[in-house]
């Protein structure tokens, strides 16, 4: 009787948790799919009467304005989300192995910062960032504003690695040190391998975090041509009109590259997070 409670209770809450999740999803889907006139209109429908495909087809001819603001900032974003991932994920990798395996002095302080630093909101940094780029003259630059993503993701990372690597039976590295392995060696030949899930994991983790900044870009970035794609939804919005089928459809196309990649790699993930959230 208390596991029927139980199992009804359970998908009691997923469903509520799916309302929650997915109702935005469907409604920004029908929006896209909706003529402006019709999304304008004094009425309560949540779908559109007839599928409308001209906000895509605008966005999809690249002859468009509307075309060239999108894939722009999907190139801005691409190269940023690449940029923090080239430098975050060995730093992530390096910083936890170094925690991980070595004991120094100094050690456990940095670890603290480490995690204290984890609990700071991003917007509480801001304003110090932009004076410190506005003195440096790095403002508006894709490369500077993706340092910043490392050293906002790095903490997370590197706290999932560590628990990751601590978790690594110690007679593996015994072993390959019997075997006459280096340190160099038990770092590529050892370390690497073994942890590749939890790697792959962090690598997934930077490009859907940084993909999805908003309030970094929005102080950092102020030329039309650096905008990232969170960003370039309000190019659509001017002072007597406000293209909200078209916004709608550049949101559906902005979340699908991170969802697809959340969907194909989700086991990772999934499995990742799990195993490197758990101190051994």
């Amino acid at each position: 009787m208390n596991k029927d409670r139980g199992r009804i209770s359970y998908y009691i809450v997923v469903f509520i948790f799916l309302c929650l999740t997915l109702a935005p999803i469907i409604w920004l889907v029908s929006m896209s799919l909706t003529e402006e006139t019709e999304l304008l209109a004094k009425n309560t429908d949540i779908f559109p009467k007839k599928i409308f495909m001209g906000n895509y087809q605008k966005l999809l001819d690249f002859n468009t304005k509307e075309s060239k603001t999108l894939f722009q900032g999907l190139k801005n974003s691409v190269i940023s989300s690449g940029f923090t991932l080239l430098i975050g994920l060995p730093s992530s990798v390096l910083t936890a192995y170094a925690f991980t395996r070595y004991r120094f002095k100094g050690r456990k302080i940095l670890i603290l910062g480490l995690l204290i630093s984890i609990t700071i909101p991003v917007f509480t940094t801001l304003i110090p960032i932009y004076s410190m780029f506005a003195a440096l003259g790095i403002l508006d630059n894709l490369f500077y504003i993706s340092v910043i993503y490392v050293s906002s993701l790095l903490p997370v990372n590197t706290w999932m690695m560590m628990n990751y690597y601590k978790n690594i039976p110690q007679d593996i590295w015994e072993a390959a040190t019997i075997d006459g392995c280096d340190e160099k060696q038990l770092f590529l030949k050892v370390a690497l391998p073994i942890s590749k899930p939890i790697i792959i994991t962090s690598g997934l983790m930077i490009i859907l975090m940084s993909w999805s900044q908003f309030q970094i870009p929005l102080i950092l970035t102020s030329s039309q041509k650096n905008k990232v794609v969170t960003l370039i939804l309000s190019e659509f919005i001017t002072r007597d009109t406000i293209s909200y089928g078209i916004i709608a459809a550049c949101g559906v196309i902005t979340v699908l590259p991170p969802a697809l990649l959340a969907i194909i790699f989700r086991k990772l993930l999934v499995d990742g997070m799990v195993q490197g959230s758990v101190k051994g």
